[in-house]
């Protein structure tokens, strides 16, 4: 039997598969990352968020050789920016700046959320927290924590707090549940219009990060009643927290962290993870972070990932026991 090579044409089709079935390998085979990389941000620029997001942007840069590029993609509260996370291809060039509101509890207030957060990304790392604090106004005799529960439930609904964003609202509801006391809120289109009525005794009682009201603490125009984190913190070190001051188990902080759509590569994953962790111990980051009020935390994706689902499940149930309804 005679052997017969194939014909050309057949020949050729099986040279060029061939052909690309090593480029393509040759591809694959590029350490990550060999191009930019976007960072979304669902808000605008200048911002705590966006801050922490550059911050992170200039070092993976750095660290990688290769251009992260900071996107601001405002709007529905910062869901805008995850929402086009969620829908980027996942190979590890799409990153997004991931907060508490927009993750654990904006979702339960929102009919609409763009995402479901427990199933649409990949968790690469929690970077910093934003510890809360109960505030009172100057013009209050006793601040504190077991003054204030007194007073609610002497006279249940009139003592009321100042709220002036979800997130401070949800953490006043979980000191109700927990304390046994009902406080009412006023709400305010932010923490600066709620924070003018508290200095002036308008209203007794406020909850804000630390880092938005640090001046105001320090001026004395604001008393700083209690820590709502389940530790001190290094700004406020003298003040207690809420568990502390009388209400045990209760803890409730806001956080910053980077995710990266669903299906990214786990290799991809592992490697920000780890410059993640370098990152957020440089002792310069470190000084950036104080100043806006953060504290840097950080840790593995999969604790990560667990710390999302806790906190939904916790806010969830906070949301529905307080009877607030989703708009």
């Amino acid at each position: 039997m005679k052997f017969r090579l194939p014909s050309r044409p057949v020949f050729a089709v099986a040279f060029v598969a061939g052909l690309v079935a090593a480029t393509t390998g040759v591809v694959h085979a590029q350490p990550y990352p060999s191009k930019p990389t976007r960072l979304i941000v669902g808000y605008t620029a200048g911002g705590a968020s966006d801050v922490i997001g550059r911050l992170i942007a200039n070092e993976l840069s750095a660290m990688n050789g290769q251009p992260v590029i900071v996107e601001n993609r405002p709007g529905v509260g910062g869901m805008l920016g995850l929402n086009n996370v969620e829908t980027s291809p996942p190979d590890g060039y799409t990153l997004g700046v991931a907060v508490s509101g927009t993750m654990v509890t904006g979702p339960h207030l929102q009919k609409n959320t763009p995402y479901d957060p427990l199933t649409a990304f990949e968790p690469i790392s929690m970077v910093a927290k934003a510890p809360m604090v109960m505030l009172a106004s100057p013009a209050v005799a006793d601040p504190t924590v077991r003054s204030f529960i007194q007073q609610a439930k002497a006279k249940p609904g009139e003592l009321m707090f100042a709220s002036g964003a979800q997130a401070f609202e949800l953490a006043m509801q979980l000191f109700n549940a927990k304390a046994g006391v009902k406080i009412g809120s006023v709400s305010y289109p932010g923490g600066g219009q709620a924070s003018i009525d508290v200095m002036a005794g308008r209203v007794p009682i406020m909850v804000d990060t630390i880092g938005a009201q640090q001046a105001n603490i320090k001026a004395g125009k604001l008393k700083a009643v209690a820590v709502l984190d389940s530790k001190r913190s290094a700004v406020l070190p003298d003040v207690p927290t809420v568990a502390e001051a009388g209400v045990p188990g209760y803890e409730a902080v806001g956080w910053v962290g980077i995710v990266a759509p669903k299906g990214t590569p786990k290799e991809v994953v592992a490697k920000l993870n780890g410059q993640l962790r370098t990152i957020m111990a440089m002792p310069a980051i470190n000084e950036k972070l104080t100043l806006l009020g953060f504290e840097p935390s950080t840790g593995t994706s999969q604790a990560f990932d667990q710390g999302i689902r806790t906190e939904y499940a916790k806010w969830g149930d906070v949301v529905k026991a307080a009877g607030i309804s989703a708009q």
